[in-house]
């Protein structure tokens, strides 16, 4: 790492030297566990992991530049995805209790004036190698290729809050949401704000969609404010 420049690092590795760092002290211990591939440091380890996701080498490519063979960066890959995916429960995660949840829609509300939000909910296709076998044409999504239907709820500042990464990539946006345990917990009334999502959704009282075509002026002319609509608290706005 000290020998490469801090612009090329990132090209290289897609994160900072400091990023990496981080990644590295977090999953270290876990890393260490395992000591087959002759002891490699889990800062290699990190570093190999993050040139193959990153640049979409190929695995002996990867190998070559950092001293591996194929099958090692093969064991590589898998160990570090394992271990970053194991502290999952402490980055992603719902806001616990009402200060959490205000400081998240205090947040939202400074972007459009938008009251009452914590999350934006959307999925996206990952995409991935041809699946063999009688179920792979369910993993064919609308835009003709394979993937999973990945559904991921994020704060206004871009940070995971909540992922769904079970679902072929035929399967609707509405269906991954309607059955995911994230819907019961507002269904259960867990939580007090409410989520933004695109017209791919269903229109709930915790879950806002587009009005398609709107017209502030014709629908609520009491709300509106020299064009824009009043800032009004999240109790006036729940009649509406």
């Amino acid at each position: 790492m000290d020998a490469i420049s801090k612009d090329d690092f990132r090209k290289k590795y897609r994160f900072t030297k400091e990023s990496v760092r981080y990644i590295v002290s977090l999953v270290s211990e876990e890393l260490q566990k395992d000591r087959r591939g002759g002891g490699i440091t889990p800062e290699l380890q990190v570093l190999t992991a993050l040139r193959c996701w990153g640049r979409r080498e190929f695995q002996d490519d990867c190998g070559d530049l950092h001293g591996m063979a194929q099958s090692t960066v093969s064991l590589v890959c898998n160990r570090v995805a394992r271990a970053i995916a194991g502290l999952a429960h402490q980055f992603i995660k719902m806001p616990n209790g009402i200060r959490e949840e205000e400081i998240i829609m205090d947040q939202f509300r400074g972007i459009a004036n938008f009251p009452g939000v914590i999350g934006a909910l959307d999925c996206t296709h990952i995409k991935l190698r041809k699946i063999p076998g009688d179920q792979a044409q369910y993993y064919i999504n609308r835009k003709g290729f394979y993937s999973l239907n990945v559904q991921a709820v994020c704060d206004a500042k871009l940070r995971l809050m909540n992922v769904v990464a079970r679902w072929r990539g035929s399967t609707h946006d509405s269906r991954i949401f309607s059955e995911s345990h994230l819907k019961t917990r507002f269904d259960q009334g867990h939580f007090r704000g409410r989520l933004l999502g695109d017209s791919g959704y269903p229109l709930l009282p915790y879950l806002f969609t587009p009005i398609l075509r709107p017209n502030n002026k014709k629908l609520y002319p009491h709300l509106m404010k020299n064009g824009r609509m009043r800032n009004l608290p999240l109790k006036s706005m729940q009649q509406y």
